[in-house]
């Protein structure tokens, strides 16, 4: 289950224009240049694509700063997890919970046991600070219970920005994991599809431990940041002996063309980058700042520094809420999927101030309508 699904949402609710908060993808791209490539890449449909992708991984290469033969291409991040999965074919996957639902189900594709992580609503925020305290417990403690967490897994599923709850996972808490992790001969995969929302100071890739940590995986997005999810595009970063036997797993041809043409695009527009994440800041704080001031006492807003935030439903069930914001015109994600995260919650994608404006208000109409008794909160 999953947020995005347009025609479904418009079935449901009759109508034609939905602003679509379910899916966390920037509102504000793609990047101009990425049209005229699609333009331009019209003629190349006839030939298959290129199956190394060699131009898009160079751009890329030379956009972050890697070997080209550390990159390997996907179609999206969602293949190159199942890809990795069906290569590795580990017995038994550590996984944090909540979190995206695909590590698990490509965990079950392979027959693999699942090991929960918890960390509930504050996401990452938790783990840090029982990092931090170690001083309490002692360093021991803290290894301790990672080596009881990780027994016998062969791979452990991170997510920073780690979705739904939008929080990171701080530098020392990171390395502190590979260190066991690599101790333990447990491989890394670390999804940081969200990273390129994050501001510059806080823009920490786990790239930078890819030569120290052969165990280590790092997973990359076109889709969210860039605006592409139709195209469907992903990269994996690996020591090249891995990416060797994951190609052996892959579609050659599942990156097209039209992705292609899009990614090289979409990355030399330098422009762009910067202006989407000042534009997202303000409708963050537009949305944040309007969420307070609506005196909406049912729900807690869960604050985070990327695109999407979680709210919760503090007294009753979210259910009728969410059918009257899609009523409304809004659609956000139901959260009732996500395993480990007990309560009632919502994510909501942050975008335009127009977007964060349409959701203030159904929000406040419902609520309006709750207490003249005209809606049931609780059914």
């Amino acid at each position: 289950m999953h947020g995005g699904n347009l025609r479904r949402a418009q079935e449901l609710y009759g109508l034609d224009s939905l602003i679509d908060l379910s899916a966390n993808i920037n509102p504000f791209g793609p990047p101009q240049g990425v049209w005229a490539s699609l333009q331009r890449g019209m003629g190349d449909i006839v030939n298959y694509p290129d199956p190394e992708s060699l131009a898009l991984r160079k751009t890329l290469s030379n956009h972050l700063s890697l070997p080209v033969e550390t990159i390997m291409l996907g179609n999206g991040a969602g293949e190159l997890i199942f890809t990795l999965v069906q290569a590795l074919k580990p017995k038994k996957i550590a996984i944090p919970i909540p979190t995206f639902s695909e590590y698990e189900r490509a965990a079950r594709s392979v027959g693999s046991t699942v090991q929960y992580i918890p960390l509930g609503p504050e996401g990452w925020a938790k783990f840090d600070r029982l990092h931090q305290d170690v001083s309490a417990s002692g360093e021991h403690d803290h290894d301790q219970s990672w080596r009881e967490l990780l027994e016998g897994c062969d791979l452990l599923f991170l997510c920073s920005p780690h979705n739904p709850t939008g929080t990171v996972l701080a530098k020392e808490s990171l390395e502190h994991i590979l260190k066991i992790t690599k101790q333990l001969g447990c491989r890394v995969l670390l999804d940081e599809s969200f990273l390129d929302f994050l501001p510059d100071d806080s823009r920490k890739s786990a790239r930078a431990h890819l030569n120290s940590n052969d165990h280590l995986m790092v997973l990359y997005s076109l889709t969210k940041f860039y605006s592409l999810p139709g195209l469907r595009l992903g990269a994996l970063f690996a020591d090249p002996s891995l990416l060797a036997l994951f190609e052996q797993y892959r579609d050659p041809w599942s990156v097209n063309v039209l992705a292609q043409h899009a990614g090289m695009a979409a990355l030399q527009d330098l422009d762009f980058a910067e202006e989407a994440r000042q534009k997202l800041i303000e409708s963050r704080a537009y949305f944040y700042s309007e969420f307070a001031q609506s005196n909406l006492t049912d729900l807690r807003l869960w604050p985070t520094s990327v695109n999407f935030s979680l709210i919760e439903g503090l007294n009753h069930s979210l259910e009728p809420l969410i059918q009257h914001l899609g009523r409304f015109g809004v659609l956000v994600r139901d959260c009732s999927s996500f395993t480990g995260l007990p309560g009632n919650f919502i994510r909501v994608a942050i975008k335009d101030i127009p977007s964060m404006k349409q959701l203030i208000e159904g929000l406040k109409e419902f609520y309006l309508r709750v207490e003249r008794g005209g809606t049931d909160a609780h059914c």
